[in-house]
């Protein structure tokens, strides 16, 4: 009991920590990426100056943090925490529509989708350094690149890949109403959820006939997340294109998968897969006959 009450005071400690220091600091470093016309409406790389650095740091400080959780804790609870101080970043971040407004073109689009990519590429790296700080976590949250070339490689990943791409770019463009930057985290928020129900969904359907089928790993559903990113501002230089952007803009009509911002689908990959995950999981391994797996 004395261990229980223990882990979960740590919990809170690190997600206040995450909360009110991690995130307003990444936010503060955020902050220095302005646009031409000197507002926030601006990305790191759309901003008026190169905001690399900037990003760099903001997604070097999270890992870091995530690091000392997973070391801690465990590396679902770290997965969280980045989430939170990533959430911050997205929150007090410019708007999308302001983003457009200034450069309707379609290599603003362009410059998303490498932003997206480089973000993603960051995280993934930095988690699979993460992966082998944490020694109790189970494959479910395992992040190292040979693991998840292995997932990546089997028809069960492959589906839970393209479920969460999916998902994920169909609940942005179904919610996603306004270019708030609230709005923006609560889709990438809801498109991870989404994410991880159906991807998961679709890769245990892949493994029914399996006699002793693991759980789904979250690799395979958080990389499809983020990849939404990149395929988001992609898809927008063939619907709407970069020649509607400017009028959308002011009819506050751009498409959903447009108005969430490169950051907030990595922070929706972090905190809204697992709650996908958790449902699929936990209702399989309640079901009748089945043997309940660990998660």
């Amino acid at each position: 009991m004395i261990d229980a009450l223990s882990h979960v005071i740590k919990q809170w400690i690190a997600r206040a920590l995450a909360l009110c220091v991690v995130g307003p600091v990444c936010a503060s470093i955020a902050s220095s990426v302005v646009a031409s016309d000197g507002s926030h409406n601006a990305t790191f790389m759309t901003g008026h100056s190169s905001g690399f650095v900037p990003m760099l740091m903001i997604l070097g400080f999270v890992l870091l943090y995530g690091a000392i959780i997973a070391r801690l804790i465990d590396r679902r609870e770290a997965f969280l925490n980045m989430a939170f101080a990533l959430g911050w970043v997205v929150w007090t971040g410019g708007r999308m529509g302001g983003v457009f407004r200034l450069a309707p073109e379609s290599g603003t689009l362009i410059s998303l989708a490498i932003e997206s990519a480089l973000i993603a590429v960051v995280m993934l790296v930095g988690l699979s350094l993460i992966s082998g700080l944490d020694k109790k976590s189970n494959e479910v949250t395992r992040f190292d690149l040979g693991f998840i070339k292995q997932s990546l490689s089997s028809a069960a990943g492959g589906l839970a890949l393209g479920g969460a791409i999916i998902a994920g770019l169909l609940v942005a463009l179904i919610l996603g109403q306004s270019d708030l930057p609230g709005m923006s985290a609560g889709v990438g928020f809801l498109a991870g959820i989404a994410g991880g129900l159906v991807g998961t969904l679709a890769a245990t359907s892949a493994k029914k006939d399996t006699k002793h089928p693991t759980p789904t790993p979250y690799a395979p559903l958080m990389i499809g997340i983020m990849l939404c990113g990149v395929l988001a501002p992609l898809l927008g230089t063939i619907k709407p294109g970069a020649g509607d952007l400017f009028n959308l803009v002011l009819r506050n009509d751009l498409p959903g998968y447009l108005i969430v911002s490169p950051i907030a689908w990595t922070m929706g990959a972090l905190l809204g897969v697992p709650v996908g995950h958790a449902w699929v999981e936990h209702s399989a391994a309640n079901a009748p006959g089945v043997a309940p797996q660990p998660s």
